[in-house]
């Protein structure tokens, strides 16, 4: 199996260092590879590729990162001059450090492409379930931050699960947001609705460390129960014991956590007023360190928070709220086959997220189908151009067509994933989105080529 490069914004993580951090490619002289610029072996100077990263367990202090040299590079593969790092590659520190790529945090360049597109801002892939997971938690917060939907349910002013599923939604995201991977059995909350249960709110891992966490609105507390209070050592065992809280893949990990003290332990509250905080919990379930919280903010682009607009305006219109509350809509989301299928693309995004050659391969793979796409746009363009000698009719409709094709397919993708999840959130989505994209491309294309047609 062939290796892979190391992408600019990938992120970094020392074995004898505190905080991962990202790397900056800036030996690249403007050479991109699918749309990225690589990672080389001259990318090392500290402060300007790669920035401290916390504190150093060697020296006991601040990080003093003294570079030695990558050591898997292509020898036959340069940029600017330099080898171009394999994505297994090493940064040997003289402190005795070791750094290495973490495929399992989240991209935070241009290498998380879209379905349909590599530029689109605020679009996001609806093949990735992971993604789709997060429109759909995104979709909600916003209406409920933005006075759409109400936290009272319609004639129940004393239920109070949406107060619940809203802020474990804020704690999904939040999660994903920094680069941590969900370790829970169960489905993420995607219906404001859904009938609470006791349990483990959200349990995660990132840099082979483990957290568990358990959502509270405004000014509620921690419980204690017949198994114990509310995040203690004893409650966490019992619901991976009993309820098979965490999945098989990482049970082991999140035991052993649990018992040697390394379990993260955290309140996250939610207020009315949308923000929130992280209160740090001891293993017998109380607050590890009293009156004290740390603030933590979802953060949304100007795209995404415009992508956030558009889809609450049409998700809320009165032709998709008859579709998802009409008896057919409401049959199949209660069906085995929905939550069969939804409980089947959880676990497998789980999967890939866990296997981080999947995950990278499966990243390039969507660059590559990109990039061949652009590549017979491009070459459709210019046979035209070279046929008729200059600008002419064909070479205008070619690139009407490239950009009919495109808008098209951004456009299909959006609205087919709002009607899918009208009818089932998860799913529905998926499906919606990717027969949306591939429709909606398919029919700009034939739209683009007849516009530049009218200009002569």
């Amino acid at each position: 199996m062939s290796k892979k490069y190391i992408p600019n914004n990938s992120c970094l993580k020392c074995d004898k260092g505190s905080a991962p951090v990202r790397l900056k490619v800036t030996h690249h002289n403007n050479t991109k590879i699918y749309g990225e610029f690589l990672a080389s072996e001259a990318d090392m100077v500290p402060g300007e590729n790669i920035l401290p990263m916390g504190r150093c367990s060697v020296t006991g202090g601040a990080c003093k990162f003294d570079p030695v040299y990558w050591d898997k590079t292509n020898k036959g593969v340069k940029v600017n001059g330099y080898k171009l790092l394999f994505e297994d590659a090493n940064l040997l520190c003289k402190q005795g450090g070791k750094i290495s790529v973490d495929f399992n945090a989240p991209e935070g360049g241009s290498l998380a492409s879209t379905l349909v597109t590599g530029a689109g801002a605020g679009t996001f892939n609806y093949g990735s379930y992971s993604n789709t997971l997060d429109i759909l938690q995104r979709g909600t917060i916003y209406d409920v931050e933005n006075g759409k939907l109400s936290l009272v349910r319609p004639n129940s002013p004393t239920d109070y699960r949406r107060h619940g599923n809203y802020g474990e939604m804020k704690d999904n995201v939040y999660h994903r947001q920094e680069g941590f991977r969900d370790v829970r059995s169960e489905h993420p909350t995607i219906d404001i609705d859904k009938p609470t249960a006791s349990g483990i709110d959200g349990a995660y891992a990132r840099n082979s460390g483990y957290k568990v966490t358990d959502g509270k609105y405004n000014t509620a507390s921690l419980q204690n129960t017949t198994t114990g209070r509310e995040l203690s050592e004893r409650w966490t065992r019992n619901h991976i014991d009993n309820n098979g809280a965490i999945n098989p893949a990482d049970e082991a990990g999140v035991r052993l956590a649990n018992t040697d003290g390394s379990l993260n332990r955290e309140v996250i509250r939610v207020r009315p007023d949308g923000s929130m905080q992280s209160e740090t919990i001891n293993s017998n379930g109380f607050k590890a360190t009293r009156g004290q919280s740390e603030a933590l903010e979802i953060r949304t682009s100007r795209a995404g928070s415009f992508m956030n607009g558009v889809r609450s305006s049409m998700r809320n219109s009165r032709a998709l709220t008859a579709l998802s509350e009409s008896n057919f809509s409401q049959a199949v989301r209660g069906s085995r086959f929905a939550t069969g299928a939804n409980d089947g693309l959880f676990r497998a995004s789980q999967f890939i997220a866990r296997t981080p050659a999947l995950s990278v391969a499966g990243k390039v793979a969507g660059r590559g189908l990109i990039v061949v796409g652009i590549a017979m746009d491009a070459l459709s363009i210019y046979s035209a151009y070279e046929e008729e000698g200059g600008f002419g009719k064909k070479t205008k409709e070619a690139v009407g067509s490239a950009a009919g094709g495109l808008a098209g397919g951004i456009a299909g993708a959006e609205i087919g994933a709002l009607i899918g999840t009208a009818i089932c959130p998860g799913i529905g989505t998926v499906v919606g989105g990717v027969v949306g994209g591939i429709i909606g491309g398919l029919a700009g294309s034939g739209i683009g080529k007849s516009i530049a047609g009218w200009f002569s």
